[in-house]
């Protein structure tokens, strides 16, 4: 028998505030450290992690949820921010 996988848009909990929360986690996570450290490279380091892991995976996360959910994904993403915060 095929295994039919099924999955639900999630938009509740945290994602009710971000539709990136893990990244949004790193990405104060990194900087943080750099900051607590007073670490130039390591600052420099974190915000080229930040913008690469912004152009490669959010950014085709987020064409990929709006094809599997279509209009329902499309109007959450216009209610919350990418990363923090809401619109309406």
């Amino acid at each position: 028998m095929a295994r039919e996988e099924r999955t639900a848009l999630v938009t509740r909990g945290i994602y009710q505030f971000s539709r990136n929360p893990a990244f949004l986690g790193f990405d104060l996570l990194y900087t943080g450290m750099a900051a607590m450290f007073c670490n130039w490279v390591l600052l420099v380091v974190s915000v080229l992690a930040v913008v690469m892991l912004h152009l490669q995976v959010v950014e085709v996360e987020e064409r990929f949820l709006a094809e599997a959910f279509g209009a329902e994904y499309l109007e959450y993403r216009e209610r919350v921010c990418r990363y923090i915060g809401r619109r309406r």
